[in-house]
């Protein structure tokens, strides 16, 4: 029996006790508090729970992992547990605890590696749960695709789960190519990768969003009629692409054809415009209300 056909890996099924996974978000925020609290007082063990690739040449192995639930900034653990609490509740109720806190770890650990590949020869340190968070978004992505969250960047403009997650791992990718602002980005990337692995063997081809689905199996799907049509016919001369400055609802829209076909299926004119309103969030021209 492998591991994956065992019962407390699997979906949760009809008639078993209820688990929401709520036990199991707040012990994570629990260990990672406590071990935030923790390394304050005590910086050798910071030193010693952080990743770098000197650690794991002298085998310290399980860096990997224990560098998941560590932070420094109060600004940073703070954001971290928002988001496993915010996207945790909705992935819980559909695999239960002992499977979330699976999801947590294969999180943290391939966003981890994932870092770990592309700064094997430097000396940057490596702390966060941002790895594992974003496999919980994923999760979540996969699990409740059309349920819309109000960012605060962007206040009273709901963003659907699936879109939300395609915008995320955009902008990480962009970042990664050619930010430099002390982030992470690979760590998210492969947090967002090992979450969506997790699920596909969890629940095979069963999820009800797959942003790979298409990709996998092309001769599987039809162009969808109407593809490539303004999603917003007769919509007002400000917000059509190419004019002026990137509104929210043209993003939507653009965030939504990605969801539904693939960042391919964008034409020219419609990247010029994603990149357009990642300089403007970067620059400050989208603001909170």
């Amino acid at each position: 029996m492998g591991l994956f056909d065992r019962d407390y890996m699997g979906p949760r099924r009809a008639g078993s006790p209820p688990d929401d996974g709520r036990p199991m978000i707040w012990a994570l925020i629990a260990v990672n508090v406590f071990i935030w609290l923790a390394a304050r007082s005590n910086p050798g063990l910071f030193g010693s729970l952080a990743l770098t690739s000197g650690g794991i040449r002298d085998f310290r192995l399980y860096q990997l992992l224990s560098a998941g639930f560590l932070h420094l900034e109060f600004t940073h653990i703070f954001f971290n547990m928002w988001g496993l609490y915010l996207f945790g509740t909705l992935v819980g109720p559909h695999i239960g605890g002992v499977r979330f806190l699976w999801l947590y770890v294969i999180g943290a650990v391939a966003g981890n590696l994932l870092f770990l590949v592309f700064n094997w020869t430097t000396p940057t340190i490596l702390y966060g749960a941002s790895g594992a968070v974003c496999a919980i978004m994923m999760a979540a992505a996969q699990l409740e695709p059309k349920r819309e969250f109000v960012l605060l960047f962007l206040p009273f403009f709901p963003l659907k789960t699936m879109t939300m997650v395609v915008c995320f791992t955009i902008l990480e990718i962009l970042f990664a190519l050619s930010a430099n602002d002390g982030i992470a980005h690979l760590a998210h990337l492969g947090g967002f990768l090992g979450g969506y692995a997790y699920m596909k063997l969890l629940f095979r081809n069963a999820l009800p969003w797959d942003p790979l689905r298409h990709r996998l199996r092309p001769g599987e799907w039809k162009q969808p009629a109407g593809w490539g049509r303004d999603p917003h016919p007769g919509r007002e001369a400000g917000m059509r692409p190419g004019q002026g400055r990137v509104s929210p609802r043209e993003l939507d829209a653009l965030l939504d054809k990605i969801s539904r076909n693939g960042i391919n299926s964008l034409s020219e004119e419609e990247l010029a415009r994603l990149r357009q309103a990642r300089e403007e969030m970067r620059g400050g021209n989208w603001r909170q209300g």
